[in-house]
């Protein structure tokens, strides 16, 4: 590895590279395309970029492998040959940060939450070791593709997860229903589609329409076409319906939704409480995240995000823990870049009792948590600003 490290450094920075060196170069790609099924011509300006792009992954990888004390592993995995457009892509979600001024859903949205419940209530409740990977609808790692719908794959992910654990007559939600349908007048986090959106506005989606089925609409990771219009268009113009307000957001008696789901809540901003509570009582999370640094993790608990976290993508809370060799508390997180990424499609992320305190700011918020008209700059805490911005549905218990 460290004659590759050699190899890497050289061309990147334009030194001469030997004949025997340049080989070993080329035959690193070639077995890292046979591990993730990808082809490039050799020779071909394609090849010849993405083998730039690997070198230079490989090289950071070593960068961050050579950390004293570290916690997480670094390497070239299915992403190492991507470029940041590409990357952004896949963090292609943007959170639900509402507009300065705007306070909590009208009293007919609201009841009891999860949020409302204080952190001292939480002496009972969490054990050390708890997830959720047990679900057959967490069996198989989502893949996004070149979509930038992770709001989409988590929301549908969370749902799916949620309607196994209340025994829901329904039991997968399209995620390409989602991605096509969905909409976002108010352009939080992106202009719809596979150009970003929120977790919030696809758990309202799935509370006022009859969502079909995963098998009946299977993902295509493209914009797509929606079948039907939108409620959720129609009541565009209702500043009463705030789905970026902290708070839960009852369905409505004649909303489709009813039957199997009475509403969601988005969690108190910034509480590690509400968080573990929602974990522990009701199931997997959709949570947001800064994964800005994310595409080079290999496997440990990532602990590299900065306080001042950009948040950028939504994923999936499925449980948390205790590693023993580390001695360090993780977040256990489902992330939509198929198996083949992290730890079988997961990452830990570090979780310490004092990350309430642990915060800084987002001063891009409408580059990543942002609608028109939002804040400038909002608080966020938690490794990679994991305490900002969550949601969890509220299932019907079935019998």
């Amino acid at each position: 590895m460290f004659s590759l490290h050699i190899v890497l450094v050289a061309q990147v920075f334009g030194v001469e590279v030997r004949p025997h060196q340049e080989t070993l170069l080329h035959t690193n790609f070639e077995a890292y395309q046979q591990k993730y099924a990808k082809a490039y011509e050799k020779g071909s300006v394609e090849y010849n970029k993405r083998l730039a792009l690997f070198s230079k992954a490989a090289v950071e990888a070593e960068r961050w492998n050579s950390r004293p004390g570290r916690l997480w592993t670094a390497g070239t995995g299915p992403l190492a040959d991507r470029t940041e457009e590409e990357l952004e892509s896949l963090r292609g979600w943007f959170g639900g940060s509402r507009k300065a001024g705007l306070g909590q859903p009208p009293a007919k949205h609201l009841r009891s939450s999860l949020a409302q419940l204080s952190a001292d209530s939480l002496d009972d409740s969490p054990e050390e070791f708890l997830n959720w990977t047990s679900l057959h609808a967490l069996a198989d790692v989502r893949d996004q593709g070149s979509c930038g719908s992770c709001w989409a794959v988590t929301a549908a992910t969370v749902l799916d997860a949620h309607a196994e654990i209340y025994k829901s007559a329904q039991r997968s939600f399209s995620t390409q229903e989602l991605v096509s349908c969905v909409p976002n007048v108010k352009k939080c986090g992106g202009s719809g589609k596979c150009s970003g959106a929120t977790v919030e506005l696809a758990f309202q989606y799935a509370v006022e329409h009859p969502v079909q089925t995963a098998s009946e609409v299977p993902y295509e990771g493209t914009d797509g076409t929606c079948a039907g219009a939108s409620l959720l268009q129609r009541l565009a113009g209702d500043t009463d319906l705030d789905v970026a307000a902290v708070g839960f957001h009852a369905a409505s008696s004649d909303s489709p939704g009813m039957k199997y789901m009475i509403g969601w809540e988005r969690l108190q901003e910034n509480a590690q409480g509400p968080l573990l509570r929602a974990i522990v009582e009701r199931g997997p999370v959709a949570v947001s995240v800064d994964a800005s640094k994310w595409s080079a993790y290999e496997s440990g608990i990532f602990d590299s995000c900065d306080k001042d976290a950009v948040i950028n993508h939504a994923v999936t809370l499925i449980g948390y823990g205790v590693d023993k060799s580390l001695k360090a508390g993780y977040f256990l997180i489902q992330n939509s870049w198929g198996s083949s990424w992290g730890e079988d499609g997961k990452i830990r992320l570090l979780r310490r009792d004092e990350d309430e305190k642990w915060c800084g700011t987002d001063r891009q918020p409408q580059e990543g948590t942002g609608c028109e008209g939002g804040p400038k700059e909002v608080k966020v805490c938690g490794m990679c600003g994991i305490f900002y911005d969550n949601a969890v549905p509220h299932f019907r218990h079935s019998t």
